[in-house]
């Protein structure tokens, strides 16, 4: 990740403890989500312009190509923040993913979304409210989600012509992992 990337991440992450609770933050998403009108909806003082399936399978194509999508990652097994402790104490050396090597260990699910490209995006999820401190579950620290931004492409039906579509492109604070920080208690 670059350093940019890094910096973005860190950010998403103190905004998102800024703006919620303790418990909250750790299952909240990490920006606007993508509900509401407002997110939906093309950017800018241009009217929408309305596209064709064939022009639309073309920019999708096109956008494809140059935002490399990444394979998906899928660990997704509902496990508990119990289970990963217990998995820890018995088999310590057995895991290669720092996902479960964390203090702050998460999990992959995939979210699909048939009106973005591309359609499904691997999103994590903390499965611990506090950190793993000593092969046990420490609530004095709290795990939360860290994001990156990515570029995606939304699409929905013309206003005018329901056989045509509106295109555009959106930014999206995608969930990549978590981390341990200390609680804010500023609140």
């Amino acid at each position: 990740m670059t350093r940019s990337g890094l910096h973005m991440a860190s950010l998403c992450a103190l905004l998102l403890l800024l703006q919620a609770g303790r418990t909250a933050a750790r299952r909240t998403p990490c920006a606007p989500q993508l509900s509401g009108p407002a997110a939906r909806e093309p950017l800018g003082p241009r009217r929408p312009r309305c596209v064709t399936e064939a022009q639309l399978r073309s920019r999708e194509d096109r956008f494809l190509k140059k935002y490399a999508a990444t394979e998906l990652s899928t660990q997704s097994s509902n496990r508990t923040c119990a289970q990963v402790l217990e998995e820890m104490r018995q088999k310590p050396q057995r895991f290669k993913e720092k996902s479960r090597r964390s203090l702050s260990p998460w999990e992959y699910s995939v979210h699909r979304d048939a009106d973005r490209v591309p359609a499904e995006i691997s999103m994590a999820r903390c499965l611990c409210d506090g950190c793993i401190i000593n092969l046990r579950e420490v609530s004095s620290y709290n795990s939360v989600l860290v994001c990156a931004q990515t570029t995606v492409l939304r699409r929905k039906p013309c206003p005018s012509d329901p056989n045509k579509f509106v295109v555009w492109k959106e930014l999206m604070a995608v969930p990549v992992g978590c981390t341990c920080v200390r609680p804010n208690y500023s609140q």
